[in-house]
């Protein structure tokens, strides 16, 4: 802030001069609380006179987002975004819950003008650090004196306001102050009147997707300042930190890569995180990451489901109701404000300036979610092939991990006599031949053991400890082919969960695969299942009672119960139990996750919502 007092010929103003980047978190913070202390007898902000009407009335229907629309004689259209971050909305609000005066005192577009609007020499985040006023100073240094007819424009409509108030607080980016100081020393007391006035001003409400892509702060920040506007105002002690804010995004991010995954990011992981950050700050010279560098530092830890995620909470912007708005919507891209942009095309499309952002590949939004929700009734349902696949393969490798187990304990190993037989045990041969000096021989099993079905219980249900159901669909469906098994489930609510027109996402709790397919009934509806204590023993019964082999492979954190011992020794079969611990952690929290389609027909644009 810079103070100067303007002498006129009976009185003394005080002029107070905020300079601001566009919609800043660090600046706006500072700006209310600084017209809070201050309490200045009128305000003035560089906007035109034209947009006087326009923009009080946008602004009194904050915190919907508006935009103002000015369409010139030559065509030109120029787009003004009304967001709760901007410096001149925010002291429009202050203006207007304080019953003061406000004025626009900025130059009209009458001829071209030097922009360096874009050019920030310092992170405004030094604020928390160095105070607002010397954050000004050291800030204004790098700025010349620029002296257009802008600023003696700007200059000579100030003169005219202290000369009515004692004091003004007067709102003008960095690069226009010093020109605008300088102009007011030579200032005559004429005023230019400008021609180029817009034929037509509109107000519009921004589109929930544009505000996602070209606000100048991201929408999670706007929404954490609107929550705690009132704070900032009250406790001169009170402040928003940037880096907090991303830190609450970035664990919001983790739980839904979480939920929707079933993929849980460890210490190890973040810790690379912060590395891999470091570095591209290094790389690009940043003081503070933006949300650009942000995306690509998360990808790097959970790939693009956690990178869209991150983006998804930190570009949404919960007070966007365009039901609720009396103006009509209006869709717009970075390019309509003249924003270049940038891309990394893996599998989705990133916009950087004004941190908006976009995917190539169709991650589905909240917003479109609620829409998708409505029209799934989950009547009719089939599975999504590529995972049938992944469920399949991973069934027999489980039952060769088991078998194999078998197998060892059926394998004779003996001190050779007369015979190899099988082969030399080489692992038995060495452990004994210092006290023996004998070689050892294997003889394996003639016959090979198979296995009917197969069982994992990824979480027992309901929990043992609470009694909550936490998976509460019970389903039975058949193999569409020889190939596949019957598989039996218990596993959350898909309709909870509604990502794409016609698909929708689940988490196993556990599952059973039985082979040959078409056999199983609904054994959840069957009563000779009712003995089982829990869904776990249910599936567990099932797959002895379905299994036409021998074997049964069961992949648990804890052994088989008695019950299910008996109920296979009756039926002349064995439970082989392998340790889930056995598995890899994260491969098994992928196999858990499997999407629910509304009719074959929708397999055929599945694989664009669904990311695996």
């Amino acid at each position: 802030m810079l103070r100067i007092e303007k002498k006129f010929k009976n009185k003394t103003s005080i002029l107070y001069f905020l300079p601001f980047f566009p919609s800043n978190l660090e600046i706006t913070q500072s700006i209310i609380k600084l017209l809070a202390e201050i309490k200045p007898s009128a305000i003035a902000i560089a906007l035109p006179f034209f947009v006087k009407d326009k923009w009080l009335l946008a602004v009194k229907y904050l915190p919907n987002i508006s935009v103002i629309s000015l369409i010139y004689k030559n065509q030109e259209t120029e787009y003004l975004i009304v967001e709760p971050l901007c410096p001149l909305v925010e002291a429009t609000r202050y203006a207007l819950f304080s019953k003061i005066p406000i004025f626009f005192i900025d130059f009209p577009k009458d001829v071209p003008q030097e922009d360096l609007s874009n050019l920030i020499p310092l992170s405004p985040y030094l604020i928390k650090d160095l105070g607002f006023e010397k954050y000004v100073d050291l800030t204004l240094s790098f700025f010349e004196k620029h002296l257009t007819e802008r600023e003696k424009y700007t200059a000579e409509k100030i003169l005219e306001i202290s000369q009515k108030y004692d004091s003004v607080a007067i709102l003008l980016p960095f690069y226009q102050v010093k020109g605008v100081i300088k102009a007011l020393e030579i200032t005559s007391g004429l005023l230019y009147f400008p021609k180029n006035i817009p034929k037509e001003i509109e107000i519009y409400t921004l589109y929930s997707k544009s505000v996602r892509e070209i606000l100048s702060e991201p929408g999670y920040f706007q929404s954490v300042y609107e929550k705690n506007r009132k704070k900032l105002i009250e406790d001169k002690n009170f402040t928003l930190d940037r880096i907090t804010i991303f830190e609450e995004i970035l664990e919001k991010a983790r739980k839904k890569y979480s939920k929707e995954t079933g993929t849980k990011l460890s210490p190890k992981d973040f810790h690379v995180f912060g590395q891999f950050l470091r570095n591209l700050l290094l790389i690009k010279g940043q003081y503070i990451p933006d949300l650009y560098t942000l995306i690509l530092a998360v990808r790097g830890i959970g790939g693009d489901e956690f990178a869209f995620w991150f983006w998804e909470i930190a570009t949404f912007y919960e007070f966007q109701k365009e039901e609720l708005s009396p103006f009509p919507t209006i869709n717009l891209l970075p390019e309509d404000l003249k924003l270049t942009s940038k891309r990394l095309r893996i599998s989705r499309k990133i916009k950087s300036i004004r941190s908006g952002l976009s995917f190539l590949k169709k991650f589905t939004t909240r917003e479109e979610r609620k829409i998708f929700k409505k029209g799934f009734s989950g009547r009719v349902i089939c599975s999504f092939p590529p995972e049938d696949v992944v469920v399949e393969t991973f069934g027999k490798k489980v039952m060769e991990k088991g078998l194999k187990v078998v197998t060892e304990n059926l394998r004779k190993i003996e001190p050779f006599l007369a015979s190899l037989k099988d082969g030399l045990d080489l692992r038995e041969t060495i452990r004994k031949w210092i006290f023996e000096e004998t070689p050892y021989v294997k003889e394996e099993p003639q016959a090979r053991a198979k296995a009917g079905s197969v069982v994992i219980i990824f979480e027992e249900d309901p929990d043992p400890k609470t009694g909550i159901e936490k998976y509460p669909w019970n389903f039975t469906w058949h193999g569409e082919h020889h190939q596949e098994s019957d598989m039996a489930f218990y596993a959350t609510d898909p309709k909870e969960n509604v990502i794409g027109p016609g698909i929708a996402k689940a988490k196993y709790g556990g599952f059973m695969l039985t082979y040959p397919p078409m056999r199983v009934y609904d054994i959840w509806g069957d009563s000779y299942f009712d003995i089982a204590k829990n869904k776990a023993e249910r599936l567990l019964l099932a797959g002895i009672d379905y299994s036409l082999e021998k074997y049964i492979i069961y992949v648990a954190k804890n052994p088989p119960s008695d019950l299910a011992k008996k109920f296979a020794s009756i039926q002349g079969k064995k439970v082989i139990f392998l340790p889930i611990g056995s598995f890899s952690k994260n491969f098994l929290e992928k196999i858990r996750i499997f999407h629910v389609l509304e009719g074959h027909h929708v397999r055929k644009y599945a694989h664009k919502y669904i990311y695996k």
